[in-house]
């Protein structure tokens, strides 16, 4: 048979169809806009940032279907039923929490789940030229959104201002308030996805350098949470280059040992140490303190399914007022400032089992990654870790938007060189 027979000849996929065609054209133009802005608006509207995560997982959606791989979100592998187990304790606890937002917070809890499996299942099939095109947006973006925001922090925020409609005499208010904070965290989460693109990217002295520049961007700030994230971002990846293999077996002893110890450390902490009046404290780490020794009191009366979800804003004060914010009526304001209290507090030790089973899954998935790519995520895990567990109700959406956003241009800088598919 000739070698040119139609018979040994290799298969050819059928044309595609105009309308097809256009959904492509679409898809492709939406994922590359959303890559792209990502760093502007986390520099300018973090809040916004729930709206990108539902686009993306719309985007992820329509975009498994194009694949026709829509059914790689039905397996049901341990971390999914882990999330799935967690998800269906909240919405029970819901129940009995004293939030009048609790089946929101499920909700919205939920769809950043959703977003994480079917956005990475979307990007771990996406041919190479894409990934490197959305790669190469994100990078452009994300560069743009921090030299925007250390623009804006130079000059006091005028384009904040300016769109909020803050008067002048206010701006001390918004200079020491969240938005500036905000800002910093995210842009503390995206560093590391950028620099290990710009390092796949074959710009390795530069990928190191992102992280360094925007740790001192971070001085003249006011957000030390940042400080200590992109602080613990940096040790971690200087360990990581000499041994993931251990930096990764210290992450999941501290995460165990966080869940494990952070009631009693808590209540060690705010009573016989008596931190929330140490000296060797800045006022805010006081707080912080307080905060933490009243909602491990509170945990502890429901220790096995916790207050309920999102309970955290809605706990009555029982007359407790907090010595450092007495303009409030209650001594926890919104949330612990802990994302290892938050959750034993209002999903208690079952809800506090299940999120430390997902977060040592996660930690033990960077090991799938290549060499070069795993002390940035390593990094990026220590930045989350450092500023979840001292800054932000865990469940607000913009800051689960956050971690979603970092973790899903983390795997997809970690596909650029991969070969074309």
């Amino acid at each position: 048979m000739p070698a040119n027979s139609p018979d040994l000849a290799t298969p050819r996929s059928a044309p595609t169809s105009a309308p097809a065609a256009g959904i492509d054209v679409v898809l492709r133009a939406l994922a590359g806009a959303a890559a792209l802005l990502l760093g502007p608006l986390a520099a300018v509207a973090p809040r916004g940032l729930p709206v990108w995560a539902i686009l993306v997982l719309a985007l992820s959606l329509a975009g498994l279907a194009r694949q026709g791989a829509l059914g790689r979100i039905l397996r049901l592998t341990p971390a999914v039923a882990a999330v799935a187990a967690f998800l269906a304790l909240a919405l029970a606890s819901s129940l009995w929490s004293p939030s009048d937002r609790a089946a929101a917070t499920v909700g919205e809890i939920g769809y950043i789940a959703l977003g994480a499996l079917a956005g990475g299942a979307w990007i771990a099939g996406l041919p190479g030229p894409e990934v490197r095109r959305l790669a190469g947006l994100f990078l452009a973006g994300g560069l743009a959104g921090g030299l925007l925001f250390a623009v804006e922090a130079a000059l006091d925020f005028p384009l904040n201002r300016w769109w909020n409609g803050v008067p002048d005499d206010q701006l001390p208010n918004l200079l020491n308030g969240n938005v500036p904070k905000r800002t910093a965290a995210l842009l503390c989460l995206l560093v590391w996805p950028a620099a290990l693109a710009m390092d796949r990217f074959g710009r390795r002295a530069l990928a190191l350098l992102m992280p360094v520049g925007y740790a001192l961007a971070c001085l003249p700030l006011t957000s030390r949470s940042a400080m200590l994230g992109i602080a613990a971002g940096l040790v971690t990846l200087a360990a990581a280059r000499v041994s993931a293999r251990w930096t990764r077996r210290l992450f999941a002893t501290a995460v165990t040992a966080a869940f494990l110890l952070v009631l009693p450390a808590a209540l060690l902490f705010s009573g016989p140490l008596d931190l929330d009046h140490s000296g060797l404290l800045f006022r805010s780490a006081q707080h912080r303190v307080e905060i933490w020794g009243h909602a491990a009191e509170r945990t502890l009366r429901t220790p096995v399914f916790g207050q309920g979800i999102d309970a955290s804003r809605s706990l009555p004060p029982e007359g407790t007022v907090s010595e450092f914010s007495p303009i409030g009526d209650s001594l926890l304001p919104l949330h612990p400032h802990n994302a290892f209290l938050q959750v034993w507090l209002e999903t208690g030790a079952v809800g506090a089992a299940l999120a430390m089973a997902v977060l040592l899954m996660l930690l033990a998935a960077t090991a799938r990654l290549d060499d070069r790519a795993q002390p940035f995520a390593l990094a990026l895990f220590a930045a989350a870790l450092a500023m979840g567990s001292t800054a932000y109700g865990i469940w607000q959406p913009w800051w689960m938007s956050g971690f979603l956003a970092a973790a899903l241009m983390l795997q997809l800088a970690a596909r650029i060189g991969e070969k074309t598919r």
